[in-house]
Order: structure tokens, then sequence, then C-alpha cells
């Protein structure tokens, strides 16, 4: 898979370190087959023992990536779509619905989110605050918070910064420039601290 991807996706952002949402947690494997549209998986025992459940080593909150389910997410990387919200032993409930047959012995990786200190500010909103300029939107000159300048289309990571005196700027760095960028959304130019860009 590339390090990145011309269209507005959160998973087809620049895959780098600072775009990170989360870390493989601990993967498993499937004690039976589950049909598709169930919420409910069971995992085997991870060591053999009676005593190594799931929930020893699992959170709610993981997100969980497998051919079947989390079929948004990228594994270890950007977080899925299916979260885990409730684990009694080795049985793990979903938040969403699994989306084809899992054969026993499948394997599942549950991911878990990085959790930036609030003292990082950048780092806790990079990835929120990168976003898909396409030469569309640049052409339009629509930007949506003043004073950001103009872009290059491709993927973009805007910075707000206040000044000691109390001045607001928008400092930005074009991390990949794509010459067919594709946005599917109006809103995709979102960042943590207001719109950037609007339109397709």
């Amino acid at each position: 898979m590339p390090a990145w991807n011309n269209n507005d996706t959160a998973n087809s952002k620049p895959k780098w370190d600072v775009e990170r949402q989360v870390r493989e947690h601990f993967i498993g494997t499937t004690a039976n087959t589950t049909n598709a549209g169930n919420t409910v998986i069971t995992l085997t025992y991870y060591d053999g023992t009676a005593t190594s459940n799931a929930i020893n080593v699992i959170s709610i909150g993981d997100t969980v990536s497998t051919a079947n389910v989390g079929v948004n997410g990228y594994p270890g990387f950007f977080q899925s779509n299916t979260r885990v919200t409730y684990i009694n032993g080795n049985n793990i409930v979903l938040s969403g619905n699994t989306q084809g047959i899992l054969a026993t012995g499948s394997t599942i990786e549950f991911d878990t989110p990085i959790a930036y200190p609030s003292t990082k500010p950048v780092e806790k909103t990079y990835n929120q605050d990168t976003i898909l300029v396409t030469a569309t939107r640049v052409a339009n000159g629509n930007n949506a918070i003043a004073n950001t300048g103009n872009f290059s289309a491709g993927w973009v990571h805007i910075q707000k910064k206040t000044n000691s005196d109390g001045t607001v700027r928008y400092l930005k760095e074009t991390l990949v420039a794509l010459a067919n960028a594709t946005a599917s959304n109006t809103s995709s130019g979102n960042t943590s601290f207001g719109s950037i860009v609007t339109g397709l």
C-alpha cells in the first residue's frame, strides 16, 4: 500500500508516525465461526490456560481490524470504524456488525488508541489537522479562515499558532504534493480548530 492516496478519506492520509492514531495491542484467534452481521466474537485462550482470557489483554475502546471486521481501518496505524464495547472472558462485543464470515482460527488485530498529553497540542491534533487540498479548492480561493495564504494541492498540515501579543497565525506545510487530488465531500477541509477550505 502506498504511503498516501489521492482522495480525502481518513485512511488515505500520509502514513507517517506523526499521523498515527493507534498501535497494535493484541492479535487474537477466533474460537469458532462467526456469521456475517454478528457483533459478538469469541477468542481462544491466548496461551492455552483457562485464566488467559482476552479480558486480561484487550481493553474497551480498542479498535478492531481483520478481513471482515473494521474494514475501514488501517491496522496498527489508523483506527478502524469498529471498537470493542464490552468484554466477558473471551467474548468480545463489537460496536459494529461483522462484514462477512469469520472462520474458526481467523486472526483479529486489536489496536489501542494513542493518547497524547494535553501539553503536546501539535502531536495530539496532527492527524486532524492534515487535510487534502485539491486544485479546485486552490483555484476557488475559498479559504474559510482568513490569513492562511496560498495553498499547494495535496496533503497539507495546518497548525494554528497564537503569538504572545494574541494575534493568530496559521502555519502550513505541504506534506505530499498531488496533481490529481480528489475530494468527495465539502467538509474534508475541517481541522481541529475550524474549516480551512471548503468545496470539492
